[in-house]
């Protein structure tokens, strides 16, 4: 969804973040936390992996848009996701 400067910029998505079932963001508006859509946000996290498998979920709880600008537009949406090994 784009910038609200239309009505088809009027939703939002907002989920949860759970890494390694931990909960890690609460309600997360990506595009508020950005300062808008389309530009780039960098969030960092530390996690034990035991056993060769990442467990990341982003659980959008109803609190975005269902439907505007039309049906299907809603829920989180992350182009990248960068793991690397601690010290």
């Amino acid at each position: 969804m784009g910038d609200p400067y239309s009505w088809r910029g009027l939703g939002r998505r907002l989920f949860d973040v759970y890494i390694q079932g931990d909960r890690v963001l609460r309600d997360f508006n990506v595009q508020a936390e950005a300062g808008g859509s389309k530009r780039a946000l960098v969030k960092t996290f530390e996690a034990s992996v035991n056993n060769t498998v990442m467990d990341v979920h982003f659980f959008w709880a109803g609190k975005g848009t269902c439907c505007i600008p039309y049906q299907g537009t809603y829920g989180p949406q992350v182009s990248a996701i960068r793991v690397s090994q601690g010290t």
